[in-house]
């Protein structure tokens, strides 16, 4: 069995930015992170009252913050995880 790649190097390195506007880009960037054993490339995005007020990319600290999508009337907390290096642009 082929081993993967990523696992071999120590992990994978994603993109870490806090407070990530659309059509402005990161306004606090703080450039990479590399995920450890069972860590994972993460983006959180909250949407609320129609507008995207923020997202935050970087690495995880466990798998449980990963594909969580919390749905009210007004807002959108929603969480992607991905095990690539930089697959969370």
């Amino acid at each position: 069995m082929e081993k993967d790649p990523a696992s071999s190097v120590g992990g994978v390195i994603c993109r870490q930015c806090n407070l990530s506007i659309p059509f402005h880009g990161c306004l606090l960037d703080f450039g990479t992170c590399r995920t450890k054993p069972g860590q994972y490339c993460i983006k959180e995005v909250l949407i609320k009252g129609g507008i995207h007020w923020y997202s935050i990319e970087g690495c995880t600290e466990s798998q449980d913050q990963c594909f969580q999508r919390i749905l009210t009337p007004h807002q959108i907390y929603s969480t992607h995880c991905c095990y690539r290096p930089l697959c969370n642009f």
